[in-house]
């Protein structure tokens, strides 16, 4: 019988969690909390042999909490729930951690209560506070704005973020370059590029920011420099050389 934790923030999470595990065999629920807290009191007196951890909590986020359960002598093994996007559960593959996506199903929940049951003697060990990082990343990553709105004559101008394929300084201002066109904002290169999510945009000159996933081609330029070639961008922009070390590793260039 394994005995299982329940933490959730959520009570409809909870309530659905409950329901399909009850239904699942050779599972005892021996506890069903909404916070960290009451989660780590739970552990070190009933000591379950799994947990199935959310990660956005108030207080205290699920990798917090997991990396505290690492102090236990026999820490419990978590499977993390999770309502986050594609984008965040590479973090998670790359991480080895065991998760499973909101809204629940009993097959998916299965699956990750066979993984614990084959990898429960594992002794493999996980820096939770690098991940709660990376998390926190994520989180700003999903935050960041969608638009930007530029001001043109007697009205305005909304840009999709997803659709700038480059920024080019243009004296004080920038000329923001994107799939139907370019425009002109009285904006600094600096302000955009802290606008910008670093995800996506890279700062590859001075004069330059490039969506990286709008690039065509990169050629080798002098001095093992690159030129890039931009989905409908006519020129041709440059890697400088203070930024071609980032751009490679970020490129997996060898």
């Amino acid at each position: 019988m394994i005995t299982v934790l329940i933490v959730d923030d959520e009570k409809p999470a909870r309530e659905e969690l409950e329901f399909l595990l009850k239904k699942i065999p050779g599972i005892s629920i021996h506890g069903i909390v909404d916070g960290g807290y009451e989660a780590l009191e739970l552990v070190e007196k009933s000591m379950p042999d799994l947990v199935f951890l959310d990660i956005k909590m108030p207080e205290m986020n699920g990798f917090e909490v997991a990396e505290k359960f690492q102090l236990n002598d026999t820490p419990p093994g978590i499977i993390f729930t999770t309502a986050y996007d594609k984008f965040a559960i590479k973090a998670f593959e790359i991480n080895a951690l065991d998760y499973i996506l909101k809204p629940f199903s009993r097959e998916r929940l299965e699956k990750s209560i066979e993984r614990f049951l084959s990898h429960c003697k594992s002794e493999k060990e996980h820096d939770y506070n690098t991940i709660s990082k990376l998390i926190e990343k994520i989180q700003q990553h999903e935050s960041s704005p969608k638009h930007i709105t530029i001001p043109q004559g007697e009205h305005f101008k909304p840009i999709l973020i997803d659709n700038i394929v480059a920024v080019a300084a243009a004296g004080r201002d920038v000329e923001i370059m994107t799939l139907e066109g370019s425009f002109n904002h009285s904006k600094s290169i600096t302000f955009m590029d802290e606008l910008l999510d670093s995800e996506i945009f890279f700062r590859c000159h001075r004069g330059y920011i490039i969506n990286l996933n709008h690039i065509k081609k990169i050629d080798i330029w002098f001095n093992n420099t690159y030129q890039l070639e931009m989905v409908t961008v006519m020129e041709k922009i440059p890697v400088s050389r203070s930024y071609i070390s980032k751009f490679r590793e970020i490129m997996a260039i060898s």
